[in-house]
């Protein structure tokens, strides 16, 4: 008895093994991602492991054989649909519209085998309750539904009004469960003496903080172990705090229209 659990413990080892090595190969595309053939064979992949581990017989060698040739196979057919347009309709199949100019599709929809149901529900995932505020919608090879709303059902953008907006920096995490990260704050210019004239602003020590973040000249964000949040605000060198006369310009135009465009959303939601 003793033999055959050793003997299960070490095919399962080199059942996930096979599984890990094979994965890494077959790279990071994650399971939204994948298209039908490649969902089937991930589960046939997984079904083969657990034969693997499991089986009593000197057979599950010939499981090893089978794991290995069914993914590089598998592999095999998703570069060539890389490569080739003619295997990757074949294999992963086109996206189908099931709703143009606000109207659904029926045909396409009873093509893919899709209720109306489904197809709001799908939508409302998308953020989108109404069908007629829809140009067009889609589903993709992997399953997913694609939208693209209307002109005049679109959310307002800064851009869609003219106006200015100062482009977003990634914030730099300094700390990490009470330890500095020296190699992140080197790269970016920062050193420990900077880092701790800024907690002590908030009151803080090292050894204190959870969590902080950094956005370069603007604020450093700090959580602490007694799930408390800070915040130190920065200011840049030599900047103005207020706003010029050609800016307060731009800014006026800019709110007028904003009011104009919500303006006439309102006027064609009625």
């Amino acid at each position: 008895m003793f033999i055959e659990i050793m003997m299960v413990i070490g095919k399962t080892i080199i059942a996930i093994t096979l599984m890990f090595i094979l994965t890494k190969i077959s790279g990071k595309r994650q399971l939204s991602e994948m298209s039908l053939f490649g969902y089937i064979s991930g589960i046939s992949v997984g079904n083969i492991a657990a034969y693997i581990a499991l089986e009593a017989d000197k057979l599950w060698i010939f499981g090893i054989v089978s794991l290995i040739v069914w993914v590089l196979i598998t592999l095999f057919l998703e570069k060539s649909t890389l490569k080739s347009k003619k295997l990757r309709k074949i294999i992963d199949s086109d996206r189908r519209v099931l709703v143009a100019n606000g109207v659904v599709l029926r045909d396409e929809l009873k093509k893919e085998e899709l209720t109306v149901e489904e197809l709001l529900e799908a939508l409302r995932e998308k953020d989108v309750y109404r069908i007629a505020d829809l140009e067009s919608a889609s589903i993709e090879a992997n399953g997913d539904i694609s939208v693209f709303l209307k002109a005049e059902h679109m959310p307002l953008t800064p851009s869609m009004i003219g106006y200015p907006v100062e482009k977003e920096k990634e914030p730099i995490t300094l700390i990490v469960d009470g330890s500095a990260e020296l190699d992140t704050m080197k790269r970016n210019g920062l050193d420990m003496n900077w880092l701790e004239k800024q907690l002590a602003k908030a009151n803080v020590t090292l050894d204190q903080v959870f969590v902080a973040q950094y956005i370069k000249d603007k604020s450093i964000s700090i959580h602490t172990m007694d799930s408390q949040t800070l915040e130190v605000k920065l200011e840049k060198e030599n900047s103005e705090t207020q706003l010029s006369q050609s800016e307060l310009v731009i800014m006026k135009k800019s709110l007028l229209q904003a009011l104009a465009i919500i303006e006439q959303q309102a006027k064609s939601s009625r």
